[in-house]
């Protein structure tokens, strides 16, 4: 009797065979995972045609028709397709990717006679039709429902058809890319979440970084950009998908339907090309871990250990550290990162036991994190001491003061005088020579004090300076605390006198309170004085010519200069301001690009100066004087007040 052994060869890979595409998984996905897909229909169900029917039984009366109201919804309802997208595409990627993340699983079906791009073929395609088979169902629906109550709406319904498919697949795309650099079914959305928002995260956490270590930094520059929205795809794609024109009931979408098609089909292709690299050679055997790439692994624990960094640091600092200077930042963010690193260590060894042999990578982390945080409190490029030559500026913005008196003259402005701006710039480079008092008030606040009568000694103001070059080019500086002295107010070569003399130079003071209007000569006034010496000390009406001609005596003060700007409410502010102010009620006329004229309306209030000569002497013709308060009157009784 002989026996005869027969071994069988044994396929590693399931990459050097020839399927595909396999009909058989793409059905086993369907059975297994159909909830999925009905719950994304059902949604979009009730989102849309289940809308629009209750739009229509809601009848007439109202100040549109049915077809206007059908497009208003339609086009609110595409704007869900990002944050419906985000959600489900990940839930489409965890449930047909999850066999990677099990061994039993990743063994077994990479047995089967269908190569790993044919596996990931085969699931993606389910992916996509959990998405086209349920958009395509409620597109048709919609449509129908919109025949029946004779209210068309096809291209929009069309739209809501393509953007939501499109961008579903696009946030799925995603999550199977990040997929395949994992092995951990929870790890998956934890990357995909910290993913979508990584961009927009870092730069608020770089831009609060720099806030706190350069005096001047203008605060969420980097937050604020387009780059940064670019790569926030639900920011993006919500901007985008609600972005649009209605003329006469009608939507004109084409430039943000463009945008965010663009947006997704390239960046979908580009993160499906990245998934179908890395699975072609993914190591299986990688079931379980946290990063399942050789190359990623080292990025992975550099990205925690700088991102815990920044944000546990910032916590750590602004909650026990703050008064001790942007030096105790620095060491507070040192001291995450490398803690940062060592949690991210433990996840990739699965063990608690990784000191003794990354002690020297985790600390490199925390020293390149000195390193750059010191460099830049150090100022090494010379940010925080940087002025513009003045020949090469085109205009200057001052934001963000606090001045008095507190009525419409409290704004920034903006002018492009060359000897305005070389007045600024000296005044800024002054300044510049206080960098650790800025940095001292930044970190303590402003302290205000007051003399016994009442007059402010000290106090502080913020300021803005945005620097229009012209080359094109947009610089900005933010000084959120000046400290404001009566001391450096007395002298005038001190930032505090040449910033108050700044902004009372007349031309300054008309823009601060006229800079919004065209025309405000030829404005049609009605008004009254508020804060009055009454009965009820509240308002006097007054009458349309006694306005008409305190507005014109308002002007000319303005143009005389004899309206003043204060930093301090200082003996000088409260003896030539009164308590009272002039409420103005203006209709405006302006002109658009088309030629047409429109009317505007707006709203002035001006505080009664003794300087301003020419309303003093309307108020006195008027007999309305008796109503002003000031510190002298407010002793006298109101009632032996007169009221004309």
């Amino acid at each position: 009797m002989s026996w005869e052994v027969r071994i069988m060869p044994f396929e590693i890979s399931s990459s050097e065979k020839k399927g595909w595409f396999s009909l058989t998984l793409f059905r086993k996905n369907w059975t297994r995972f159909w909830p999925l897909a009905a719950g994304y229909g059902l949604i979009q169900f009730f989102a849309l045609p289940m809308d629009l029917i209750t739009q229509a039984g809601y009848g007439v009366g109202r100040n549109s028709s049915l077809s206007q109201r059908f497009a208003g919804e339609i086009f609110s309802a595409t704007g869900w397709a990002a944050p419906l997208g985000l959600v489900f595409g990940l839930l489409a990627a965890m449930a047909l990717f999850f066999y990677l993340m099990n061994n039993r699983s990743v063994g077994m079906l990479h047995a089967l006679p269908i190569r790993r791009e044919g596996l990931f073929l085969t699931n993606w395609m389910t992916g996509l039709s959990f998405f086209l088979i349920p958009n395509a169902v409620v597109t048709l629906i919609a449509l129908a429902v919109e025949g029946v109550f004779g209210a068309p709406q096809p291209g929009l319904t069309l739209r809501w058809f393509a953007l939501h498919t499109v961008v579903a697949m696009f946030f799925f795309c995603f999550a199977v890319c990040c997929a395949m650099f994992t092995g951990h079914i929870l790890a998956l959305p934890v990357f995909y979440g910290v993913l979508n928002g990584l961009v927009s995260g870092l730069c608020m956490l770089v831009d609060n970084a720099m806030d706190v270590l350069l005096v001047g930094y203008a605060g969420n520059d980097l937050f604020r950009s387009s780059l940064t929205r670019w790569c926030t795809p639900l920011w993006h794609l919500m901007l985008n998908l609600q972005s649009g024109d209605r003329v006469d009931g009608v939507y004109h979408t084409a430039a943000g339907t463009s945008v965010a098609l663009g947006y997704c089909l390239v960046l979908g292709a580009v993160f499906t090309l990245i998934a179908v690299l890395v699975y072609q050679h993914r190591q299986l055997e990688r079931a379980g871990d946290v990063v399942t790439v050789g190359w990623v692994r080292p990025v992975f624990q550099w990205g925690v250990g700088i991102c815990a960094g920044l944000a546990f640091g910032t916590v750590l600092y602004e909650n026990f550290f703050r008064r001790q200077g942007a030096w105790a930042f620095v060491a507070a963010v040192t001291l995450c990162a490398v803690l940062g690193a060592f949690v991210a260590r433990m996840f990739l060894k699965k063990t608690l036991r990784v000191f003794a042999e990354g002690w020297k990578g985790c600390l490199t982390v925390g020293l390149c994190m000195l390193l750059l945080l010191g460099g830049a409190k150090a100022d090494l490029f010379g940010y925080q001491k940087w002025t513009p030559d003045p020949a090469l500026v085109e205009s200057v913005y001052l934001g963000n003061l606090q001045t008095s008196p507190y009525d419409s003259g409290y704004s920034g402005v903006e002018f492009s005088d060359p000897e305005l701006i070389a007045e600024v710039i000296a005044l800024h480079k002054t300044l510049l020579e206080e960098l650790d008092t800025l940095e001292w008030a930044r970190r303590n606040g402003n302290e205000v004090y007051t003399t016994s009568d009442g007059w402010e000694t000290s106090t502080g103001t913020g300021l803005r300076l945005e620097y229009h070059m012209k080359d094109g080019a947009f610089v900005n500086r933010w000084y959120r605390s000046i400290p404001i002295s009566v001391e450096g107010l007395a002298d005038p070569d001190s930032y505090a006198a040449r910033l108050e003399a700044l902004l009372n130079q007349p031309e300054l003071v008309k823009k601060m309170y006229l800079g919004w209007m065209e025309e405000p000569e030829k404005a049609v006034v009605s008004g009254w004085l508020s804060n009055a010496r009454t009965e009820e000390r509240g308002d006097a009406d007054l009458t349309e010519k006694q306005a008409r001609e305190l507005w014109d005596a308002f002007l000319e003060d303005l143009e005389a200069g004899r309206i003043h700007r204060y930093l301090l409410d200082d003996r000088a502010r409260m003896e030539n301001c009164y308590y009272t102010d002039l409420e103005f009620e203006l209709s405006l006329t302006y002109y658009l690009e088309t030629g047409e004229r429109d009317v505007s309306s707006g709203h002035m209030s001006v505080t009664v100066q003794k300087t301003a000569t020419s309303m003093i002497k309307v108020l006195e013709r008027e007999g309305l004087t008796g109503l002003l308060r000031s510190r002298e009157t407010e002793n006298i009784p109101d009632t032996d007040i007169a009221v004309d």
